[in-house]
């Protein structure tokens, strides 16, 4: 399958993940993205500097699925008082691809205050412009309670950023952000963004095969990432739908890499108050997990390129029988992809070690397996490509795994590291 899927897709992808994983501010980087592309250019900003700016803008909380629900509530408060954990995880995430080299500072220092650095971060490195304005433009958004009422609230938004020149914004930017909201044009563009033309650029330039693995890998981080009973969970998925496509005589794994590493990418979603309850599901809980493949759809369907990706990783909890969801294809639209990557995910579940239990023996997997299948839970045919290669599957998801696990020891690791690099930014100097 020949991938084709534009930069603007690949952000409009990673948007859209944003927004679902924090529904309560959805379309916010959007409206962030608009509000900074217009203060800066009243700053002079050139046509490629706002596109950088945008593109940060559109991103910058590319980190918030790491938080709880009570600390994105926290994020309403005008001046958040420990940002610094989403903002080091969306750096640390950006970082992984060379796309995004030119606004991971930006947002890395999206909430440094002015009075904590000057310009500066404590190693006296330029914190960038951009960083400074994205600050503002996230805090008049936050504090827009009525987007149909904006202009009689916008004055009380302007005295309330003017009043904080100096100490929580940088003073140069204020006085743009007052220069670009004299106009109302300014409030309605903002909240209105779908009438903005203050978006990212359509170039029609397509990623190469490597960024497309880089973005996967972001996103694999973000799930495998959000909670200890997910972890490393979509690389061993990803490792046994690749060996057990080859052993089905596929010629092109890629597709099928793709949609295994993300499809849990709908869990970002649901809280990880029920992923990690200790105990059975109630019946509304329940519910909120198997919404999950529905938003592994719904966000990687952003991209014209990842429909076919879209579509396999979202078939994951299906069942030949028809027992399964949330689509429940007929047999005919249930392909072999889509297949070998439900019973990927059920061998990977049943071999790893999860918080609670070890990993199941070979004989107590394939004795689920081989009743699943006979239910038609599973393939069949597929499954005995699973019996007769059970060690070399197993010895492939578990060297994955390994290396998973180390990759997450060493995210956090550099996320404690890179929080309390740019903790001093947020506060308020003596």
């Amino acid at each position: 399958m020949d991938i084709q899927i534009s930069r603007t897709e690949l952000v409009r992808t990673l948007a859209a993940t944003q927004d679902l994983v924090c529904p309560v501010v959805a379309g916010h980087g959007k409206r962030v993205a608009v509000f900074s592309s217009l203060i800066a250019e009243a700053l002079g900003y050139s046509q490629a500097e706002r596109e950088r700016l945008i593109l940060a803008a559109e991103l910058h909380d590319i980190g918030c699925f790491t938080l709880s629900i009570k600390e994105k509530q926290d994020l309403h408060a005008f001046d958040v008082l420990a940002p610094e954990k989403h903002c080091a995880v969306g750096y640390i995430l950006l970082s992984q691809s060379a796309m995004f080299n030119d606004i991971s500072r930006t947002v890395l220092h999206h909430h440094a205050r002015w009075d904590a650095t000057k310009g500066f971060d404590i190693e006296g490195n330029p914190i960038p412009l951009d960083a400074y304005i994205i600050h503002l433009a996230d805090r008049i958004d936050i504090s827009i309670t009525d987007k149909h009422q904006i202009l009689s609230i916008k004055d009380k938004i302007s005295e309330n950023i003017i009043s904080q020149s100096g100490t929580l914004f940088s003073p140069r930017v204020v006085r743009a952000f007052e220069d670009a909201s004299a106009r109302d044009a300014f409030w309605l563009l903002g909240v209105h963004y779908e009438h903005s033309n203050h978006t990212i650029r359509e170039t029609g330039e397509l990623l190469s095969n490597k960024e497309l693995i880089e973005l996967a890998d972001i996103l694999t981080l973000a799930i495998d990432y959000k909670s200890r009973f997910t972890s490393t969970h979509s690389s061993g998925v990803a490792a046994s739908a690749v060996k057990l496509g080859t052993l089905a005589g596929l010629e092109d794994t890629l597709p099928l890499r793709l949609a295994a590493q993300l499809h849990d990418l709908g869990k970002l979603v649901v809280p990880n108050e029920i992923l990690e309850k200790n105990g059975p599901l109630s019946d509304e809980e329940r519910a909120i997990i198997e919404t999950h493949p529905f938003y592994t759809y719904s966000m990687l369907n952003q991209a014209k390129g990842l429909k076919e990706i879209a579509r396999t990783a979202s078939l994951h909890q299906e069942k030949l029988n028809g027992t399964g969801y949330p689509f429940k294809p007929v047999p005919e639209e249930y392909d072999i992809p889509a297949r070998i990557l439900a019973i990927s995910d059920i061998f990977t579940a049943l071999t790893e070690d999860r918080p609670y239990r070890s990993g199941l023996c070979e004989g107590e997997v394939l004795a689920i397996m081989r009743k699943m299948a006979e239910e038609l839970h599973l393939d069949p045919e597929i499954f005995t490509l699973v019996e007769k290669n059970f060690q070399q599957l197993n010895a492939v998801r578990k060297a994955a795994q390994i290396e998973a696990t180390n990759r997450y020891e060493e995210f956090w690791q550099e996320t404690s590291a890179v929080m309390a690099y740019i903790r001093p930014a947020y506060r308020q100097n003596a």
